[in-house]
């Protein structure tokens, strides 16, 4: 009988203190899978692991929902799911987290060019190849450019951007330093195992490259259905940057 009693008491517990006894689960919509911040098919990345590590401080577990865009935005508007990554004020209608990261893009061209690249008119006679959509994000100036250059081309798979580069085959690629750097890291492991048949020579991918970040940083926030979920992973995300884990999580993703 009072064993019985014991878990009436815990259950009922649980129902008015659920966090003290049971993890909460929170489903949160991502709307990309772009190495390395979501890498979809290993259900990892440099963003899920800040969200998970910032959520396990206040003892909640995460499942990732994968949803295009539109839909991403639409379920979180409609309450279906907990969270979306990656928003700027006014996306969606919630509570905006603190920033969480910030994505650089730069124009990327082989240092043996010599290309004086400090803004974006100096793109003008040069071949492009960028990211999807990068003309509409990029800002106004951008995508004139883009529109006005025969010889501008814009890509949904990025591994291809590098591959054009080093092969000489465009003048500059548009897309994130960290998003070029894993890309590059992972074509040498895979050339030093015989799968990459696009490069036959590691001399290939050694070429040094210049980065011209002509471009402002684009910082990003997470976005929650309540304001104590919000503060809660605030309050896990100052957290980890304290501890240390937050910047292991960039260190990880370097190599």
């Amino acid at each position: 009988m009072k064993d019985k009693l014991g878990v009436i008491l815990l259950l009922a517990a649980g129902i008015f203190f659920p966090g003290q006894f049971f993890a909460k689960q929170l489903s949160i919509g991502i709307s990309f899978s772009i190495p390395p911040y979501v890498i979809k098919d290993a259900g990892t990345g440099l963003e899920l692991e800040i969200l998970r590590e910032a959520f396990k401080v206040k003892g909640y577990t995460v499942t990732p929902v994968f949803l295009p865009l539109a839909r991403t935005f639409m379920h979180f508007n409609q309450g279906k799911t907990d969270g979306v990554l990656n928003v700027k004020e006014g996306f969606v209608d919630g509570f905006y987290s603190d920033e969480v990261i910030n994505f650089q893009n730069c124009a990327i061209s082989l240092k043996d060019n010599n290309f004086n690249i400090d803004t974006i008119e100096d793109l003008a006679d040069k071949r492009i190849v960028a990211f999807q959509m990068a003309s509409k994000i990029l800002g106004t100036e951008f995508g004139t450019m883009a529109e006005q250059n025969k010889d501008y081309l814009e890509i949904a798979d990025q591994s291809i951007q590098l591959n054009l580069l080093f092969k000489e085959r465009t003048d500059v690629v548009v897309m994130d330093k960290r998003i070029f750097n894993y890309f590059k890291i992972r074509a040498v492991e895979a050339l030093e195992q015989g799968k990459l048949a696009f490069f036959q020579h590691k001399d290939e991918l050694q070429k040094k490259v210049q980065y011209h970040c002509i471009f402002p940083p684009s910082r990003y926030k997470f976005a929650f259905i309540t304001e104590q979920i919000r503060d809660d992973f605030n309050l896990g995300l100052r957290s980890i940057k304290k501890n240390g884990v937050y910047d292991a999580i960039f260190e990880k993703y370097k190599k």
